[in-house]
């Protein structure tokens, strides 16, 4: 025996009912079958809302119109089929359920009032319609099937609209079609009766029920469901496009994926099974040849410690604290009996160590009845202080991970955990079964879809979405989007999809939160929108929440740095190579790492010393383990390192500072270079990192400029007059020189103090190696001593500038990257 069960839209019209037939036909070539089918898409829906209505006194002529012509349609396009012969009784047929559904609903409209048992009978005239065109269709091709009436088998007692089956009652009216009983069975779903006659509904989604219950009253080899996807997803598909479906999953991990929300099964369905140890197949029935999922006892472990995710939507939490329950017997059962009392199902619940307070979930359309229930039942505490106000917090969701492989795993809460705060989603309430199969949070539902993409990627490795959003796009911002255009095709290959999501400049912004192309991004951004680029920003993030949403920095403005704070508050990581930020006044610095530490943001400014050279990550990991770094000293800057190179070779200073701006080696502005002003920062920023708290005017320095240099004023004019320093400065170069000395702009961080400016250096030195755009620097530490630690490398130019932003944007993303 095989039960096969077809939901709504698998009957939805005349072709979807042809396909339904070619595979009962198949199914039928190799043992007996029953069909159980649900209504048509929609209609259930359609005579719940004409209920409604009708109770309102609303008209209902429209809605009753519409069950009808939907069922008639269907029919018109299997007349050729059907014949005539069978035809007619198929529309007389349909006739009197219109006719059962015109009297069902005048009575409601005539009292003013849809009982529990009225509705029951009126939303299953779907099924019964279904059934009756299938019925005809089947009996077309050769088939005969046997019709059944659920009102007579499935039995069940209690809430008309939410029916609790009697299984050895059942299983006794099973028994004649059980033992010998036709080869081919059909029976509407949704709903059954009391065995006297009177329709109880099993609940919405009850087909799947329904097939479940016949499956174990029948001793089935085989459960199929078949629905219009593939089978049971690792997660929500329209929540996470990378979803995929599961070959096989246990009869556990089934009715937790169900119970939290994995829609495909009702969450009802596996008990019977599970029971009798019947296998469930979930398949798409638009694409029969995919193998589905196959739910057994015998499912092998997962890959993965986790098989999927399920997502619960309109949930409430409702809270009852207070020190009067701590330590109180039966506290716990007067709040669950409360809920039982009032016909309120518990979803989810959680309670402190301390025994001062229980949380638990309800459907938030329940949420005000179970506050008002708590009330009563807990009066005299509330009076007495010994209980405080019962909160209510609406707008939630459970997010669950369910698996088998859980069990007994190490850090597979912590991996949850760990990625529902990378996308900054708080967490109101935690649960985990005692199985060790599921852990579920409780979320707010607006946080769902990205924290859903997150876990999932994080758990299987799927692709995993990356939001830039960049400010600045002149030489180093143009080179980044060149860099992660060139690399987007391998990252996509690793799993990380890195979109450019927002562009601005000083006069336009543009966003596209799927991502900007970046073939002709100067041309939209030319288009785009004038205003502040960082309110934009921020208003994004906020309105979208995006999963990893990375502000990257490519200014020099100090505006814009000063922003980060508020960029962080609303959910953006940093990654920046604008010194302004870490250079700035100490309570900004030191605010800005509160405020990353606050709201889980990561900030990272690698390139802000040594461009592509890992100085702050080698540093950082000194002081990590324990070393005391005694001196910083070094070559800081590669603008200067490329003049001062070019001078040494006989180019005049004028003219070697013209290159370097042409090569887009200096900052906008080379007198910052020139002054010194650039390396200062980078020192600052070193001692800052040292713990120290030097102000950006407490550095030692030394301009390259001659101190009786004019070099104010527009930088035209500065430029017009630098060839007036040319003679002299040739004349230094070449006294040292005829030394063996060269000069080298140097910064340094010592227990005296923080100092940048030229310096003789004899040929011998290390540092006089040092030039063309290269950058040095040595770390003498206890652990380093005498000899330092150097790191050495090419510091100047918008490439090496640019990969390092983008090496510090792929920190922030785990995994293996190429």
């Amino acid at each position: 025996m095989r039960v096969m069960k077809f939901g709504g839209t698998s009957v939805g019209g005349a072709e979807q009912l042809r396909r339904v037939v070619d595979l009962v036909a198949a199914a039928r070539k190799e043992t007996r079958v029953m069909v159980v089918a649900s209504a048509v898409s929609g209609i259930t829906n359609l005579l719940v809302d004409a209920a409604r209505v009708a109770c309102e006194g609303g008209a209902v002529d429209a809605l009753r119109s519409r069950f009808e012509d939907v069922h008639a349609g269907i029919v018109r396009e299997l007349a050729g089929e059907l014949g005539a012969s069978r035809q007619r009784p198929v529309e007389e047929g349909l006739a009197a359920l219109a006719s059962e559904l015109r009297g069902l609903l005048q009575g409601v409209g005539l009292l003013r009032e849809c009982s529990p048992s009225v509705l029951a009978l009126l939303s299953g005239l779907g099924e019964r319609a279904a059934c009756l065109i299938l019925g005809a269709l089947m009996r077309s091709r050769g088939l005969e099937p046997h019709l059944v009436d659920p009102r007579e088998v499935i039995i069940c007692a209690g809430d008309p609209l939410q029916a609790t089956p009697l299984m050895d009652e059942c299983r006794k009216r099973f028994a004649p079609l059980r033992d010998g009983g036709p080869g081919l069975m059909l029976m509407p779903g949704f709903f059954g009766g009391d065995g006297r006659g009177k329709t109880l509904s099993l609940g919405r989604g009850g087909s799947d029920y329904s097939a479940a219950l016949a499956a174990a009253a029948l001793d089935a080899a085989l459960l199929d469901i078949w629905t219009d996807v593939d089978g049971i997803f690792s997660a929500d598909p329209r929540l996470v496009p990378e979803a995929f479906p599961l070959p096989e999953v246990s009869f556990e991990e089934a009715m937790e994926l169900a119970y939290f929300g994995a829609k495909v099964l009702h969450p009802k369905t596996i008990a019977p099974a599970r029971e009798r140890g019947i296998p469930v197949s979930v398949r798409n029935s638009f694409r029969p040849e995919h193998p589905g999922t196959r739910v057994t006892a015998t499912a092998a472990p997962p890959e993965h410690p986790v098989r999927g995710l399920s997502f619960l939507r309109d949930i409430a939490l409702i809270n009852i604290a207070g020190a009067g329950l701590k330590g109180v017997p039966g506290t716990a059962a007067r709040v669950f009996e409360a809920m039982a009392h009032t016909g309120i199902s518990v979803v989810l619940i959680t309670q402190g160590s301390s025994e001062c307070s229980i949380s638990f979930c309800v459907q938030q359309a329940e949420a005000e009845r179970a506050v008002a229930a708590l009330e009563v039942a807990f009066e005299v505490e509330l009076e007495a202080g010994k209980v405080d106000t019962i909160e209510r917090q609406a707008g939630l969701a459970i997010l669950s991970i369910v698996g088998d492989g859980m069990r007994h795993r190490v850090g597979v809460a912590g991996t949850f955990f760990s990625a529902l705060a990378d996308v900054g989603c708080s967490i109101a309430a935690i649960a985990q079964g005692s199985s060790e199969r599921s852990i579920s949070a409780v979320i707010s539902e607006a946080d769902g879809p990205r924290a859903m993409a997150h876990v999932h990627g994080q758990y299987f490795g799927t692709t995993e979405v990356v939001e830039l959003l960049l400010a600045g796009v002149g030489s180093v911002g143009g080179e980044l989007l060149r860099q992660v255009q060139q690399q987007a095709p391998k990252l996509r290959a690793h799993g990380v999809d890195l979109r450019v999501c927002a562009i601005a400049n000083s006069r336009h912004c543009v966003v596209a939160s799927e991502g900007l192309s970046l073939d002709g991004w100067k041309e939209r951004l030319d288009a785009g929108g004038d205003g502040p680029a960082m309110e934009t920003f921020r208003d994004w993030a906020r309105a979208k929440r995006p999963g990893r949403p990375i502000f990257v920095d490519c200014t020099s403005s100090e505006n814009i740095a000063l922003a980060y704070p508020s960029l962080m508050e609303a959910g953006l990581h940093v990654v920046t190579a604008n010194k302004k930020a870490n250079a700035g006044r100490w309570n900004h610095w030191r605010a800005l790492r509160e405020t990353a530490s606050r709201h889980q943001r990561r900030f990272l400014y690698e390139t802000n010393v040594g461009a592509a050279l890992p100085v702050i990550d080698t540093l950082k990991n000194m002081l990590r383990t324990g070393d005391r770094v005694l001196r910083i000293e070094g070559i800081l800057s590669g603008s200067l390192s490329f003049i001062l190179g070019l001078v040494e070779e006989g180019v005049p200073l004028s003219k070697a500072v013209g290159t370097a701006m042409e090569r887009r080696f200096t900052e906008p502005d080379p007198r910052d270079d020139l002054h010194g002003t650039d390396v200062a920062r980078k020192v600052l920023i070193l001692a800052r990192e040292l713990g120290r708290t030097d102000e950006l005017e407490g550095v030692a320095l030394d301009s390259l400029l001659p101190s009786d240099f004019d070099a104010t004023g527009p930088l035209d004019d500065f430029l017009a007059r630098l060839p007036q320093v040319d003679a002299g400065f040739q004349r230094r170069v070449d006294a040292l020189r005829a030394e063996g000395k060269v000069l080298r702009y140097v910064g340094s961080v010592t227990p005296e103090g923080c100092s940048v400016g030229l310096m003789p250096v004899p040929l011998a030195h290390p540092l006089a190696a040092v030039k063309g755009g290269e950058n040095a620097l040595s770390f003498l530490s206890e652990r380093y001593s005498p000899t330092p630690m150097v790191i050495r490398g090419y510091g100047a130019g918008a490439a090496v500038t640019a990969s390092g932003v983008l090496a510090d944007v792929l920190r922030l993303v785990e995994g293996p990257l190429p």
